[in-house]
């Protein structure tokens, strides 16, 4: 009888670890409140291995620094919606416990924002770009090594951007 007890957890251990691997994350605060007011969003999942592809320089410290990204979640505005904006995002992300990691004003008076989160073991990272074209989200899958974020220039932006919105 002590024999079957380690037997039966032994069984049923695989089948733990299994439901606990496929547990959904759910959005953060501030993104379910704008999926709510918004449900015709339309989200992209772009995984790490199309990532690399903007990469065209093969650089190593891009590499580096979606290393351990798995994915990244793309939010794009409803279609036809000439309303959408993403700035009651942008003003909760503080209060939703953000901390801003980058925030610039491109040439083309694009705002780029980078916002970090540490919930638990491991941190939640968004990404905010404000345009007067097109609002987008992208909410990052995965640990940035943030000592690599410059080189994100070295990345074929056009490439990365028609990647991210399902071109290529």
């Amino acid at each position: 009888m002590n024999i079957s007890v380690p037997r039966t957890i032994l069984i049923l251990m695989p089948f733990v670890i299994g439901l606990a691997a496929c547990r959904k994350d759910e959005p953060s605060g501030v993104l379910a409140k704008h999926e709510k007011a918004y449900p015709e969003i339309q989200k992209k999942y772009v995984y790490q291995s199309l990532i690399r592809l903007a990469n065209i320089k093969h650089d190593p410290e891009f590499e580096k620094l979606i290393k351990d990204v798995r994915k990244i979640i793309l939010y794009l505005p409803p279609s036809g919606d000439s309303t959408y904006q993403i700035k009651d995002v942008a003003t909760g992300m503080r209060s939703d416990g953000y901390e801003e990691l980058v925030d610039v004003r491109t040439s083309e008076a694009q705002r780029i924002s980078l916002w970090v989160k540490d919930s638990g073991s491991r941190p939640h990272y968004l990404a905010l770009l404000d345009s007067d074209k097109e609002d987008l989200i992208l909410e990052i899958d995965g640990q940035l090594n943030l000592q690599y974020l410059s080189a994100i220039n070295v990345a074929d932006k056009g490439s990365l951007m028609e990647l991210l919105q399902g071109g290529f």
